[in-house]
């Protein structure tokens, strides 16, 4: 059958309005190429690739067929060439060895506050090289994030301050699959974590514009912590407003996590278009009360044009977080619609912010804010572009009573729909999603966020100068308070959320790519896309369970019970693997599987014994009697003759370990630094 006679062709053909959707995916596919490699591929690899593709383009240009089959692949390579770029325009030295007790100075780069003490980046680090006890120096990485508990106040950002510190290595993943914290500091711009040992001191302060947007955010802190004495009250208020969360207590955070309203404090869409839309409908409403104005200007136009640079203004405030620069970025484009009498409403505006972001960040692709952000409004839009006829026609000619109801309805249409969006995301990375207690959560918060936080906090603000933002501040305290209170009534509902060990990544992007056919195409064909994310969902819960894992220091270890829940060794150190490991596993149980003496334990399963040895003294009798022999000291290989030697040096080279044991007999061992490669952003590190 000829190209252009096949069904599917046809089914493609019929639909070309709608692929230029499909950019970003192919762009994000390109992206997603990159960070999955095992081995970092030479810096021109990305560069050359878009050059040949160039090079074709000129003899299937004239050939449509060809241009179709050749564009993707162009876009792919794109996709890949802007991560590839990204990855080394932000390379950094970053520190190996952990560092001594030392006086170090710099510039403060951010500072965020804390439910105790806060936190902050340090750049143009001094001293710039270290000498340690060995004889060797290292330098120094360029910016390094400290965290300080002490009582004072934390110093401005672009100030300059001298602190005693003990600088740490970032840390690798916990599991294989776990968060990958080394990337991230990679392309945050910063090679080193550490703790301050004294006072921050201040140097000299803040000086030039750079760091006027940052000091404008302090001084909105400072407001709002003197009108609303309520610390969770406080900080919830700056999370929503100025993006400044991070001085929330965990009790409260879980509440709200759990509640499912934990996106009111990302900000994003949401926040981004209650503040421009205000900004957009107060100055239409402005500008229409003047008779000589009304008649005589664009209104719309001129409330449009204003709105552009204020929403660019919100978004250097909030320090320019990505859902926040994917909401300008749609908003812009919107007021751009509104002042050239376009449709200001469709995918092709997501399609444009996502492309924009996935060139500019791409490294955001693999972050759970992009995901579950663009998975939200994706899932929207396509909701009312199908429906959207249904609506008008039942929201026609009612009576007011009617349409408050009908108002109501969608809200709960668009909670359900955004939740269903950003399920498989928040599983993936979250391991959990709220159910009725998130739907019950969002009907009643987010409207008090939409007409009384958002709104009231902008002009709080806009008041401070005047000395006049005290009540508006202690009205959106108040709104505050009834979110907190319902999301801990909701986050305590029986049933208020399901729980997920980890499961593949592969699962997700099966999920993904049928979403994003569901909801790009249109007519019966979409429907097809539900078959691949009804079979991912079904395999979640099959999802294979490590059943030993071994920390990267070798010290602690866990194995998985007869309940399919981990036990892991006792212990006060690595307080946060033990989290995430009960976290991403299944939850941890009090009842060890083990049988322990004073050189070793013991554990048995699928007929394999494995020894966790304490002292040298047990090595050789442990050495015969189990299979895996693991350690937290070096063995030398002639001492042990097990079929399968985890111990200290080799934890080194193989970062932390999970090891499944098979059906067949054998075992399989998956490490971390074997999963991640050896990219730019995975130095081995010894802390």
């Amino acid at each position: 059958m000829g190209f252009a006679n096949g069904k599917i062709a046809a089914f493609f053909l019929s639909r070309r309005a709608r692929w230029a959707l499909w950019i970003p995916v192919a762009v994000g596919v390109g992206a997603g190429g990159y960070f999955s490699l095992r081995a970092e591929p030479p810096a021109w690899t990305g560069a050359l690739c878009l050059a040949l593709l160039l090079a074709f383009l000129a003899p299937f240009y004239s050939n449509k067929k060809a241009l179709l089959a050749w564009l993707p692949v162009f876009l792919a390579a794109l996709g890949f060439a802007a991560a590839q770029l990204r990855a080394h325009a932000v390379a950094a030295p970053v520190l190996k060895y952990a560092t001594p007790a030392t006086v170090f100075q710099g510039r403060v780069l951010s500072v965020e506050r804390q439910p105790e003490g806060f936190r902050f980046v340090l750049g143009d680090i001094t001293p710039q090289w270290i000498r340690y006890s060995w004889g060797k120096r290292y330098a120094m990485p360029a910016a390094a994030r400290l965290t300080s508990r002490l009582h004072q106040p934390p110093p401005e950002a672009g100030a300059t301050v001298r602190v005693k510190a003990r600088l740490l290595p970032l840390p690798p993943p916990v599991l294989p699959s776990a968060y990958d914290f080394q990337r991230m500091a990679w392309f945050s711009g910063f090679g080193a974590t550490g703790y301050a040992l004294g006072p921050v001191g201040t140097v000299s302060p803040a000086r030039g514009g750079r760091y006027l947007l940052a000091g404008l955010r302090a001084a909105i802190y400072r407001h709002i912590t003197a009108a609303i004495p309520n610390r969770d009250a406080a900080a919830v208020t700056a999370g929503i407003l100025i993006g400044q969360r991070g001085a929330i207590s965990q009790r409260a955070w879980n509440d709200i996590r759990l509640s499912g309203l934990a996106h009111l404090l990302a900000v994003a869409g949401l926040h981004t278009g209650v503040v421009t839309g205000w900004i957009f409908f107060f100055t239409r409403l402005l500008l229409a009360a003047i008779p000589y104005v009304a008649l005589r200007w664009p209104v719309k136009k001129i409330a449009a044009a204003f709105s552009i640079p204020a929403a660019l203004f919100y978004l250097g405030l909030v320090g320019a977080p990505l859902p926040a620069a994917r909401a300008v970025i749609m908003v812009c484009a919107v007021m751009a619609a509104i002042i050239m009498d376009r449709d200001p409403f469709s995918l092709r505006l997501l399609a444009l912010a996502a492309t924009v972001i996935l060139l500019l960040r791409p490294e955001s692709l693999a972050g759970a804010s992009f995901q579950m952000s663009f998975a939200a409004v994706t899932v929207l839009i396509a909701f009312y572009e199908g429906t959207r006829g249904w609506w008008s026609g039942l929201y026609q000619d009612r009576r007011w009573f009617m349409r408050a109801a009908l108002f109501v309805l969608a809200s709960m249409a668009t909670t359900a729909a955004a939740t269903l969006g950003t399920a498989p995301y928040a599983l993936y990375h979250f391991l959990s999603v709220p159910l009725l207690a998130g739907f019950i959560a969002n009907l009643i918060a987010v409207p008090i966020a939409v007409f009384i936080v958002l709104p009231v906090g902008v002009c709080a603000c806009l008041l401070i100068p005047f000395g006049l933002d005290a009540v508006p501040f202690k009205i959106v305290g108040g709104g505050v308070k009834m979110i907190l209170a319902v999301a801990a009534m909701t986050a305590r509902m029986p049933f208020a959320a399901v729980h997920a060990a980890s499961w593949p990544l592969s699962l997700l992007i099966v999920i993904t790519f049928g979403g994003l056919w569901t909801c790009i195409w249109q007519g019966r064909a979409r429907w097809f896309g539900l078959l691949p994310v009804l079979l991912a969902v079904c395999l979640i819960p099959f999802a294979p369970r490590a059943d030993v894992l071994v920390s990267t220091r070798g010290a602690l270890f866990a194995v998985r019970a007869a309940d399919g829940k981990l036990w892991i060794s006792p212990g006060r150190g690595d307080r946060f693997v033990r989290r995430e490991w009960a976290l991403r596993e299944g939850g941890a149980t009090p009842s060890p599987p083990v049988s322990c003496d004073a050189h070793a334990c013991f554990y048995k399963a699928r007929g394999h014994l494995v020894a966790f040895v304490k002292t040298q003294s047990a090595l050789a009798e442990d050495c015969k009697k189990a299979g895996v022999v693991i350690s937290a000291f070096v063995i030398p290989p002639a001492s042990c003759t097990a079929p399968l030697v985890i111990d200290k040096k080799k934890l080194r080279r193989t970062g932390a370990t999970a090891l499944y044991f098979m059906p067949g007999g054998g075992i399989a061992a998956h490490s971390v630094f074997a999963a991640r490669g050896r990219r730019l952003w995975t130095p081995r590190v010894y802390r």
